[in-house]
């Protein structure tokens, strides 16, 4: 089965003059309305019954009939309809139409909603946007100009218009689209804010299975990949980076004593099944002692558990890079202060918070990105010197943290999409949950909502709920 997100031929399209750029996600085409109220209201509704829940419109005011109104006559549901209009056979009015169009898909889709793209024809200024939106998503633009003429063949009208856009400069427009995301933008930034959280969740979940002998993982991406594996039940790594994300929230700080009240109540909840060890520990000593920070000094205990939670923090305090990686160190040190493991939250955070501001994908491994700046300047244990000088032959056994490291690290390089990245994670290595969650949520932050399968999405009965987790750690 492919994970490639713009896979052609998987759904079949709702109406003959349109074409899924991802099915079941985004489809681009023609105009839906029509000078008969009859038709276009037959076209609508083949729209709106394929799952299309938001319109965006590049035609012109008055351009043709409208056929907003239609949209809440013909469901029940909220159906978003907006108008970003582009001259017809022209060009945006500037990179940064182009972009507002482009974040508000990428907006939409991060929201879980069906988008439908369209112009006139579906020819000109349709496919000028698509071919953007792939350059955006990743591809060369060479590629991404491949790509679109593949996906128009879904198209009826492709055996009378055989490549798309219409006109030279529409092609050399898409061609010289030289931006990914505009960094930093409001949707850019809760696109990836959300895909971080639920990559986390859902690399954590299936690490778990794996460690629970639940499924074999070679065999299950052999039979087709990670759609497999059912209802996706978290584990610890999710439920502290929660507990620690809303002790934050309601806080507005680190709040020792808080976060671990709120991780007694998560261990009391399962009857501390699948509580790690290290945490058992420290909340019986903070329970018998008050101590603030009741994790291990013990230098070689090499627990992983506090690493993932420091998306928490990054996320809270991203506008601060030096608050957020010191504030990762005190978030572990309730439940984990070896020297080596706090130094790793410092890589984490930085990590973290680099990829939240774009900060390119090779720039990120070589560990040179400007808040892993502020990390190298510190005077760290020798395990994580060795790893900033080469990570060397990929780690197959992940149980310490600096393994741990090592295998997340290994896995994010290998892929752009989170199926792929866990895929490879768990069938090259013994890893630990940890290092799938870890790989999982550093591949929401870097590559955003793209990366994260609708399937696994539908699969982890907390999304509303991590969704909106996510939002309301971002920073003000």
């Amino acid at each position: 089965m492919s994970t490639d997100p713009f896979t052609v031929g998987a759904l079949p399209v709702p109406l003959p003059n349109c074409y899924w750029v991802r099915p079941g996600q985004l489809l681009a085409g023609e105009y839906p309305g029509s000078m008969s109220r009859g038709e276009a209201t037959e076209r609508v509704r083949k729209l709106l019954h394929a799952g299309i829940n938001s319109f965006i419109d590049l035609t012109e005011e008055g351009e043709l009939p409208a056929y907003d109104t239609l949209l809440a006559e013909l469901s029940e549901q909220h159906i978003r309809y907006r108008r970003l209009p582009i001259l017809d056979h022209g060009l945006p009015d500037s990179p940064a139409h182009m972009a507002q169009i482009l974040d508000l898909i990428d907006s939409e889709l991060a929201a879980g909603r069906r988008v439908y793209v369209h112009c006139r024809a579906g020819i000109g200024r349709t496919g000028t946007t698509i071919g953007c939106h792939l350059i955006r998503s990743g591809l060369g633009s060479e590629e991404a100009i491949d790509r679109l003429q593949d996906l128009w063949q879904q198209c009826g009208r492709a055996r009378r218009w055989p490549t798309i856009p219409e006109t030279d400069e529409q092609l050399e427009f898409v061609r010289l689209w030289s931006e990914r995301i505009v960094s930093g933008s409001a949707a850019d930034l809760v696109g990836r804010y959300e895909a971080s959280l639920l990559g986390l969740a859902i690399g954590d979940a299936v690490g778990s299975m794996v460690a629970n002998s639940r499924f074999d993982a070679a065999t299950l991406a052999a039979a087709g990949g990670l759609r497999d594996a059912g209802t996706l039940t978290t584990g610890a790594s999710t439920a502290m980076t929660r507990a620690l994300a809303e002790s934050l929230i309601a806080r507005g700080n680190n709040d020792s004593d808080d976060q671990m009240q709120r991780y007694l109540a998560w261990s009391q909840s399962v009857g501390n099944i699948g509580v790690p060890q290290e945490v058992r520990r420290a909340l019986k000593g903070w329970q018998w002692s008050r101590k603030k920070l009741a994790g291990t000094h013990d230098p070689s205990n090499l627990d992983p558990h506090s690493l993932p939670r420091t998306l928490a923090v990054a996320m809270f305090l991203r506008n601060d890079a030096k608050a957020a990686i010191e504030g990762a160190v005190e978030a572990s040190r309730t439940t984990q202060q070896s020297p080596v493991v706090l130094d790793l939250c410092r890589v984490w955070a930085a990590l973290f918070v680099d990829a939240f501001a774009g900060v390119n994908k090779q720039t990120l491994l070589d560990f040179d990105g400007p808040a892993m700046q502020l990390v190298r300047q510190r005077e760290l244990k020798a395990p994580v010197k060795q790893l900033f000088r080469g990570r060397g032959q990929p780690c197959t056994d992940a149980d310490d943290a600096v393994s741990v490291t090592c295998v997340a690290l290994d896995a994010f390089a290998s892929g752009k999409t989170l199926h792929d990245v866990l895929i490879r994670l768990l069938t090259t290595s013994r890893a630990a949950p940890a290092a799938a969650a870890l790989s999982g949520a550093l591949c929401g932050a870097y590559h955003g909502s793209v990366a994260i399968p609708p399937e696994l999405q539908r699969q982890l009965p907390d999304e509303a709920v991590l969704r909106s987790l996510a939002r309301h750690l971002l920073p003000v």
